[in-house]
C-alpha cells in the first residue's frame, strides 16, 4: 500500500561514475550506438530513444564505478517540497536551471536520488553551460583504432 504520492512518472536519466570517460563513451556511443546529447568538463550525456545516460568522471582516488545518481521525472512541483517533509525523506539539496527544477533525496545506503520536474514535459535537455554542448559543425572524434596481433 502506497502512503504518499510524489507524482513520480518514471526516469528522467541516470548518471553513471565511471574511470575512463572516453573509453565508456566510445563503448556507448560507437558500439552500442547511442547519441551524443553533449559534453561538459566531468560530464557526458548520451541519448537513446527518450532516454538519457550521463557519464561522470569518477573522483580521483576512487575505485567505486557504477551508479553516481538516479532521477526520477515527477510531473509536478507545486507541493512536493511539503510532501517529502511529511514523508521525513532529507532534501539535501535543490536546484533551478533554465529548463527544469530538482531536488536531491538522500536514499536508501547512500543512494542519491534526484526529483526532477521539467515545465515541458517534452524535454531531456540535460543542462550544461554553451560553451560545453557541441557544436553543429563540429566532428566527432576517431574511435581508437583496433591493432591486430599476429
Amino acid at each position: 500500500m502506497r502512503t504518499h504520492d510524489f507524482g513520480v512518472i518514471g526516469f528522467d536519466h541516470v548518471d553513471i561514475k565511471v574511470r575512463d570517460r572516453a573509453k565508456a563513451r566510445h563503448f556507448f556511443v560507437d558500439q552500442l550506438g547511442l547519441d551524443l546529447m553533449g559534453e561538459g568538463p566531468e560530464h557526458t550525456f548520451l541519448v537513446f530513444g527518450d532516454q538519457v545516460l550521463g557519464l561522470r568522471d569518477a573522483p580521483k582516488g576512487e575505485r567505486t564505478q557504477g551508479v553516481h545518481h538516479i532521477a526520477l521525472r515527477v510531473q509536478e512541483w507545486t507541493g512536493l517540497r511539503n510532501r517529502l517533509k511529511r514523508a521525513r525523506i532529507e532534501v539535501s539539496q535543490e536546484k533551478e536551471r533554465d529548463d527544469s527544477r530538482s531536488l536531491f533525496l538522500k536514499g536508501p545506503g547512500g543512494l542519491q536520488v534526484e526529483l526532477v520536474y521539467r515545465p515541458d514535459p517534452q524535454s531531456r535537455s540535460c543542462s550544461m553551460p554553451a560553451s560545453h554542448a557541441p557544436a553543429a559543425a563540429e566532428e566527432p572524434p576517431e574511435p581508437p583504432r583496433r591493432v591486430r596481433r599476429r
